[in-house]
């Protein structure tokens, strides 16, 4: 048996056999046991998991430093059928209650839901399964749909109606969503009064912390921030982030500022989760008993103005990996930094298309399943299995070309493929990522149709 082999079989070993449940201050950090609320003693009884808390720098309120976002709960196929036919995903709510019994029995207390989560369901499912809880034992966010404000009136109905789907009379944070352009800010909240509607909500008590989540540059941000006062800001940051789309900056700006962060993609769309092969040894080396995605959460954990880091957690597995993370947290050491950095470099040699699937670009007018275009090439890349184009046409040429095709064709349905893709550009407009989705379309077209030959 190699080495490597023997690594992995003993990082899978710790993981099942791990004890989770030491308890264990430091400095810097306070932690919580789980809420008493729900569950059944056994191996995962309350208490196992000591979860960090961060303190609302304002109310003084401790809220988890791991919040549960609610855009990827379980779902399965319904009978429902979309516009196209297909079988419309819902949310699996005996598994997601599961979950989100295990986050409440073991210290998690912060629910993140939007608007257009899981097609507008999010929402009502995170009330439902909540309703079991006493309503102080959990901080919950929810986010005004800036893109449906048309004046004050509609405003005030879209947030009295997500009070209604999430039966509550309050929102403990609630933000102005997903702004990225100047005219998505000022025209929902300036010219049609949405700000005013939520400052008047906050000051009649149903809206506690008032804030926006970011996808744009930092002169937007300075402009969004000099404009109103706001109690905090929901940013994506992540190690590959914090140099790619300035997020270093933008949290520089809100620590110069006195205003807390809410971290959201702290493993990128699931990118982070699994790096490349070659990456992923240099982290399990240095800890071999720690998941790679522990990594990403710990990172970003270890930012002393981050009031608490939202994972959208399908996965009981996911759960508590993320749960063991965040028990007795510690910041990451230099040698750590030192140890990331190094994978780090490794997994930059292989760029990936920075998409996180949020599916902000779909439905494609023309059929393009754009989030799965890129994921079957990124799945490649994780795999070493991109054909050097421009190389000998040999037998490891051949080799990552039939292994490239079958991922692609297994991954994307004929029909929603690249080929479909007329370049249109409406799909650019709405990615938060920036990403060029129509050259990045036109790239993989041509490669496929090279590789095809």
């Amino acid at each position: 048996m190699s080495q490597q082999e023997q690594k992995r079989i003993s990082r899978r070993e710790a993981i099942r056999h791990l004890g989770l449940g030491t308890l264990a201050l430091a400095g810097g950090y306070t932690f919580i046991t789980g809420c008493k609320f729900g569950g059944k003693k056994g191996d995962d009884a309350p208490g196992k998991y000591v979860m960090a808390v961060r303190k609302d720098n304002v109310t003084g309120r401790e809220v988890s430093l791991l919040g549960y976002g609610c855009m990827r709960f379980p779902t399965y196929e319904s009978d429902e059928l979309d516009n196209r036919g297909r079988k419309i995903k819902a949310i699996d709510m005996k598994k997601s209650q599961a979950l989100i019994d295990h986050a409440m029995k073991n210290g998690v207390n912060h629910f993140d839901t939007a608007w257009n989560y899981h097609r507008e369901q999010s929402a009502t499912a995170i009330g439902q399964m909540l309703k079991k809880y006493p309503r102080e034992s959990f901080t919950l966010a929810n986010k005004m749909p800036g893109w449906l404000i048309t004046s004050p009136e509609k405003a005030q109905e879209l947030f009295d109606e997500q009070l209604r789907r999430c039966d509550v009379e309050y929102f403990d944070y609630y933000l102005c969503h997903a702004i990225s352009t100047k005219e998505g800010y000022d025209k929902p909240y300036e010219e049609f009064g949405g700000y005013d509607v939520l400052a008047k909500e906050k000051e009649n008590g149903r809206i506690k912390r008032l804030g926006f989540s970011f996808h744009g540059d930092k002169e937007l941000f300075k402009y969004i921030l000099n404009k109103r006062p706001w109690d905090f800001v929901l940013l994506q940051i992540n190690y590959i982030d914090w140099v790619d789309q300035e997020a270093e900056a933008l949290y520089n700006e809100l620590v110069k500022r006195g205003i807390q962060c809410m971290v959201m993609e702290p493993l990128k769309g699931g990118a982070l989760a699994s790096l490349t092969a070659d990456a992923n040894e240099i982290l399990l080396e240095a800890a071999p008993d720690k998941s790679i995605a522990s990594w990403a959460f710990r990172y970003v954990g270890s930012l002393p103005n981050v009031l608490t880091v939202l994972s959208g957690m399908t996965e009981m597995e996911h759960l508590k990996d993320n749960l063991e993370t965040f028990t007795d947290f510690k910041p990451l050491t230099d040698e750590e930094r030192s140890v990331l950095d190094k994978a780090i470099a490794e997994y930059r040699r292989y760029p990936q298309i920075g998409c996180t699937a949020c599916k902000y670009c779909m439905p494609c007018r023309y059929g393009v399943d754009i989030p799965s275009v890129f994921e079957a090439y990124n799945k490649c890349i994780k795999e070493s299995n991109i054909p050097d184009m421009n190389g000998p046409q040999d037998d490891k040429f051949n080799k990552k070309k039939r292994a490239f095709l079958a991922t692609y064709y297994n991954t994307v349905p004929e029909g929603a493929r690249a080929d479909r893709c007329i370049g249109c550009g409406a799909c650019k407009t709405h990615c938060p990522q920036k990403l060029d989705v129509p050259e990045l379309m036109l790239k993989m077209k041509q490669m496929v149709k090279e590789l095809e030959k």
